[in-house]
């Protein structure tokens, strides 16, 4: 398994079912240091069974007061999982790497907010339509290939895909 990228880099491997371990095993700590959390899931693209993904693992955390989370800094750094601050509005995020190499993102997020409700949608209604799945690994391949050392622009290239399935998503379930 590899698992780990550079910051800022864009590539995709193959799906490997070990980065589900190795989000099992991050999800088992942040239970321990993190009681409190209503729920901790596997979440972005390697938590969807059939397309190539960063080999990043994402796991989104759901609080019911977010900023909670920041009386467990010190505790989370003895695990090898460090504070970040604020990534997008309404979420912190907190990594797992060394050095400049990162293996996890931990997204902490208002639980049954948007945030998670979009995590949740995003990735089940993908393992459940592997045709919408394989339509948003091209976009990944696409996005990859001309990004592949601007990371903003890869992400910023998903977002309208993204935002279109999670709506088809909501219209389903």
């Amino acid at each position: 398994m590899h698992l780990g990228l550079e910051r800022g880099k864009t590539e995709l491997l193959s799906h490997d079912n070990e980065r589900g371990s190795a989000a099992e095993k991050a999800i088992r700590i942040l239970w321990k240091v993190i009681p409190e959390a209503r729920d901790i899931q596997h979440v972005g693209s390697t938590a969807i069974e059939s397309i190539d993904a960063k080999p990043i693992v994402d796991i989104a955390v759901s609080l019911d007061d977010v900023q909670s989370v920041t009386s467990h800094i010190d505790e989370l750094a003895e695990y090898g999982i460090f504070y970040r601050g604020i990534d997008v509005p309404e979420q912190i995020l907190f990594i797992i790497g060394e050095g400049n190499i990162r293996t996890h993102h931990i997204h902490i997020v208002k639980w049954h907010g948007k945030a998670w409700d979009n995590y949740m949608i995003f990735r089940d209604y993908l393992n459940s339509h592997p045709d919408k799945a394989a339509e948003y690994e091209k976009l990944k391949k696409q996005l990859a290939a001309s990004f592949p050392d601007n990371r903003r622009a890869y992400t910023e290239g998903k977002a309208g895909f993204i935002e279109k399935i999670i709506a088809e998503a909501r219209e389903h379930f």
